[in-house]
């Protein structure tokens, strides 16, 4: 690795690339992120954030975009020309969090927000992007990426090329990437062939409301959404334009064309009045994704159909950049531990195999939403669309096809048949009986796996050891009165180690022993792993052996915490006097559900590179 000038060379500054540029840099491993574009992103382009996403943010230290997402507004239905509301209903209820599922409502925010503040933590790491700089091609061998770059010199109105060697490139460049090209990677699928044609952008509008999401005229000829965002400044709008009847090729790039139509498709004349079109494209959907996502040294990541590589695809599920970012954290993870010695690369053949069932699945779902918003589609149940015959009458089946299930939240989102994961609790497969699983399902109340995501648990009251703080007769005493607070899991979870939970009823179980024995003889480095004993809020219990337990002594970093509402422990599925042991990924991803050391040890077996136990050499 040493002969390479960079580690990681992530092309793209999108959500993708700037995901995956923070996910390497916390780990401690140099990259380089470069960008075509002159100047950074201003349209807002799919703005959904589903709640899984809002937890990867939460994992990478960044909240200010949960802060800054604001909830979906109601929309409102309404004849072109007419401001009256012919029904204004919620596209996704407001749903309570819960201490397992603290982010449980889709939000929105701009991706030019949500890509500067990416920047900003990037920044941080000494990490910027390089814009004016695209990738030109590449060759790679097992030893190094030689990329092309050309650097666009805006003074003098030149290009300069330069060659970067670099140990891995990640390609985050858009459905027209030279990464997926040059690896000659499948491209499968289609391209919406129905008879609508969409165009997105941004605009200022003078008199209009900001307290709904507008939309104008009907799906089945033609219809203006208008959404309302401060973000743009005063008086922005989101806007997104659908006709079957109307050709719109060229409109995104004539602004007077674009306004006189907007203000023609809302039709109330001068009352509304567009003041400024900020940024237009047009686009037409498509259901497109590739057969591996990556080749050797090279990988693409993303699934947006504003800036994707594996998949292109319908934006009507909210799904394309939440896909982007989960790929590029469940990426980047194992590549900061390949990259440094620790993990064989065939952990890097775990990215396909996990996340292609993920993605294969999110196409069929948006492809079916798309079909049933065109009154295309073939599912019992789904209406086609219907307009009086004086084409007064808006859409009416337009609230059945805005609805969106639960599993658009992609909490249910798993990897529970990756060759990596480990789960001695699962139940055993029936000879000759065919087991239906799917990778993009919702979570099932009292069903947890090896491969699902991880719940949070908050109410977690550190545990002090005698030695450590103010003895006591039992020889162990939770910091309740002590000043130190409460945690949570989520607050504990980190894209740069594993959290091994070890659920036991006392400090001095053997297992709890052995795990720690375990964990300093398998991984092979203490700081890729964070061991925690989760006790039960059960005194009697605490007490009971703790003085005979010298474990936090003699472990260090090893800490405990006493589940003082019992959110772990119902979240987990853990019974009472019951031991488990559960091994979370640095994605957030459940590794494995195990019984004692010797699970343990077979779940890092698939991780880390096998040492030798006496020399801790690389077998």
């Amino acid at each position: 690795m040493a002969a390479c000038t960079t580690p990681v060379l992530v092309v793209g500054a999108g959500p993708t690339g700037l995901t995956a540029a923070l996910t390497l840099a916390q780990n401690d491993v140099p990259v380089r992120i470069i960008e075509q574009e002159l100047q950074h992103r201003r349209g807002q382009r799919g703005p959904g954030i589903q709640p899984r996403t809002f937890e990867v943010f939460h994992f990478l230290r960044v909240p200010e975009i949960n802060e800054r997402a604001t909830f979906v507004l109601p929309l409102q239905e309404h004849n072109k020309g007419s401001l009256e509301a012919l029904k204004t209903f919620t596209v996704s209820p407001y749903t309570e969090p819960t201490p397992s599922i603290p982010y449980y409502n889709p939000k929105l925010i701009g991706q030019q927000t949500l890509e500067a503040i990416l920047r900003e933590h990037l920044a941080k790491f000494g990490c910027t992007v390089e814009l004016g700089t695209r990738l030109a091609s590449f060759t790679q061998d097992d030893q190094c990426v030689r990329a092309k770059i050309v650097k666009h010199r805006t003074d003098q109105a030149e290009e300069v090329e330069e060659v970067v060697e670099a140990a891995y490139l990640i390609g985050a460049d858009g459905a027209r990437s030279v990464t997926r090209k040059q690896l000659q990677l499948t491209f499968g699928g289609s391209t919406w062939e129905g008879t609508c044609r969409l165009l997105r952008g941004r605009a200022k509008l003078t008199n209009g409301s900001f307290q709904h999401w507008h939309h104008f005229g009907t799906i089945s000829q033609e219809m203006i959404s208008l959404r309302p965002t401060d973000e743009l400044g005063k008086d922005g709008y989101q806007l997104l334009i659908t006709s079957r009847v109307r050709e719109l090729k060229g409109l995104a790039q004539d602004e007077e064309a674009l306004m006189n139509c907007i203000k023609e498709l809302i039709g109330l004349g001068d009352d509304v009045k567009v003041k400024e079109v900020m940024w237009a494209s047009e686009f037409r959907p498509n259901m497109r994704m590739v057969d591996k996502f990556g080749v050797g040294r090279v990988f693409v990541a993303g699934g947006t159909d504003a800036c994707t590589c594996p998949t292109v695809h319908s934006p009507t599920g909210g799904q394309g950049l939440n896909t982007s970012v989960q790929d590029a954290l469940h990426l980047c993870w194992k590549l900061a531990l390949v990259y440094k010695g620790l993990s064989p690369a065939s952990l890097l053949d775990t990215y396909t195999a996990e996340r292609l069932p993920v993605i294969t699945e999110m196409l069929g779902l948006t492809t079916e939403i798309l079909k049933r918003m065109h009154g295309e589609s073939k599912v019992e149940g789904a209406q086609s669309s219907t307009d009086g015959k004086d084409g007064a009458k808006v859409e009416s089946n337009l609230e059945c096809m805005k609805h969106r299930g639960k599993n658009m939240f992609m909490l249910g989102v798993n990897c529970r048949t990756s060759p990596i994961v480990v789960d001695e609790f699962a139940p055993a497969s029936t000879p000759g009986v065919t087991v239906v699983h799917s990778a993009y399902g919702n979570i099932e109340e009292g069903i947890f796996r090896a491969g699902d995501r991880a719940p949070d648990a908050p109410d977690l009251v550190p545990v002090a050891n005698s030695n450590r703080a103010a003895s006591n007769a039992s020889g162990i005493s939770t910091l309740r009165g002590k000043g130190l607070g409460s945690t949570r899991l989520f607050n504990i979870f980190a894209p740069t180690y594993h959290t091994i939970l070890i659920f036991a009823p006392t400090l001095a179980d053997p297992v709890v022993s052995s795990v720690l024995a375990a964990l300093q003889q398998c991984v092979p480095k203490n700081t890729l792993v964070r061991p925690l004993v989760v006790l039960p809020d059960t005194l009697p219990d605490l007490h009971r052996g703790v003085e005979t337990s010298s474990t936090l002594d003699q472990t260090p970093g090893v800490e405990a915490l006493v589940d003082q509402a019992g959110h772990a422990y119902r979240g987990y599925l853990i019974e009472q006097d019951e031991i488990k042991v559960i091994a979370i990924r640095p994605d957030g991803v459940v590794g494995a559900i195990v019984r004692g050391a010797k699970g343990l040890e077979r779940y890092f077996d698939g991780v880390f590179e096998k040492r030798d136990v006496g020399t801790g050499e690389v077998l």
